[in-house]
């Protein structure tokens, strides 16, 4: 039998939502709905055992760092191991860009 231990952080994705589309050249117009270009996503690694503590620091290291809070969605991709940890030099409470 194998022991799972708990995980010590997390690998977080933060979906940025697509900046604007530019208008048209040619000087044609268009009327009706434009569609927005694809969402962003980054990814964050973040030392916190918690996955709701881990997403919520990952948001805001994301509006610190970029000066934009705008998000669509933060979400938890997997979990990280102590040894994950240590070889990525985290500290408790970290949160860097994967």
């Amino acid at each position: 039998m194998t022991k799972k231990t708990s995980p010590a952080g997390w690998v977080v994705q933060v979906t940025v939502p697509a900046p604007p589309a530019p208008p048209s050249e040619g000087g044609a117009q268009w009327i009706g709905r434009a569609w927005p270009s694809a969402p962003i996503f980054q990814y964050y690694n973040v030392a916190v055992a918690s996955p709701d503590s881990a997403t919520e620091a990952a948001t805001a290291y994301h509006a610190k760092a970029t000066a934009d809070a705008e998000v669509d969605g933060t979400r938890v991709v997997r979990e990280l191991s102590s040894a994950e940890i240590a070889s990525l030099s985290l500290a408790v409470g970290d949160v860097r860009p994967a």
